[in-house]
């Protein structure tokens, strides 16, 4: 297929996008009814998905291309000093501590993953985070208010098996724990438009969402027209992540994250390459760090 050529759907073919090969169930105009091989199945829009087909399509073009570029090594005479940009994860990076780790240097990753994000004109920067091996991004003006670390925040992580990237934002447990982000973003997602709207976000770019403070509630994904998770053999769902969120008693900490996770050996496969496809996925979430900060 030619790379100009407008992707189009039919009923009863079969397509891809970032959750698997999916089937064509029926189109009314501008939505369509589409299916997984696992038996999930949503109504969509076709412009959505037709905007994923695209841009798998280009990452596809890209990574043939950069298949056939030559690969630019170190001379042994030349290692790689302290001071050079990011090459990629190691596998001793994935620890619970960021000692004898490099990558949160803000002339590393974080300088590539701000290079290629489109941040509409807010100038963000990385902070290392603690001695965690974590890093958070926030545009300048914002990680100056008080207590940064209770902020909303663009985030990327590691534990011993894998590579996590996304979205916080966090309501303590105290009573005062409502932070202004907390405030201004659940106030944004109690709207309808809004709940759609992270819907499809979360559905382009395969994300799940989860409370950090309480594992127990497992992990929620999109199914149908609403959200769901599996704990332990036992389904739940909720209508909305609002109303997931409200079910939460006010005396406990919630840490919403929005985001990816990657296993260990397919995240230090990628190389540098990571950076870009963090970078893609944090502009995509953009429209989240905006209304919990405006």
């Amino acid at each position: 297929m030619d790379q100009s050529e407008e992707i189009k759907f039919s009923v009863d073919e079969t397509y891809e996008n970032e959750k698997g090969v999916f089937t064509v169930i029926s189109i009314n105009r501008d939505k369509m009814v589409i299916r997984w091989e696992n038996g999930d199945e949503i109504r969509t829009d076709v412009g959505l998905q037709r905007r994923i087909a695209e841009r798998r399509r280009q990452e596809a073009a890209i990574r043939r291309e950069e298949a056939d570029s030559p690969v630019t090594t170190l001379s042994a005479n030349k290692p790689d000093s302290s001071k050079a940009g990011f090459s990629g994860f190691a596998p001793t990076d994935f620890k619970n501590s960021a000692t004898g780790t490099t990558w949160r240097a803000r002339h590393k990753l974080g300088s590539m993953v701000t290079r290629k994000m489109d941040t509409s004109g807010l100038g963000f920067k990385s902070w290392a985070f603690r001695n965690k091996p974590e890093m958070h991004f926030q545009h300048i003006d914002h990680h100056r208010r008080p207590l940064p670390e209770n902020h909303a925040k663009l985030f990327i992580g590691l534990d011993t098996k894998s590579l996590r990237y996304g979205f916080l934002v966090a309501r303590t447990a105290k009573p005062d724990g409502e932070t202004a982000d907390w405030k201004a973003f659940h106030n944004w997602l109690v709207q309808p438009e809004s709940e759609q709207r992270l819907r499809a976000i979360v559905t382009e770019n395969s994300l799940t969402v989860c409370n950090r403070a309480r594992h127990g509630w497992g992990v929620l994904l999109v199914s149908g027209d609403g959200w769901r998770s599996d704990v332990n053999g036992k389904v739940h769902e909720w209508d909305t992540l609002a109303a997931y969120i409200d079910e939460r008693p006010q005396t406990e900490p919630l840490e919403l994250e929005i985001g990816v996770t990657i296993e260990r050996a397919d995240a230090v496969a990628s190389g540098r390459k990571i950076a870009s496809t963090i970078s893609r996925v944090f502009t995509n979430l953009m429209p989240l760090y905006r209304a919990a900060t405006e």
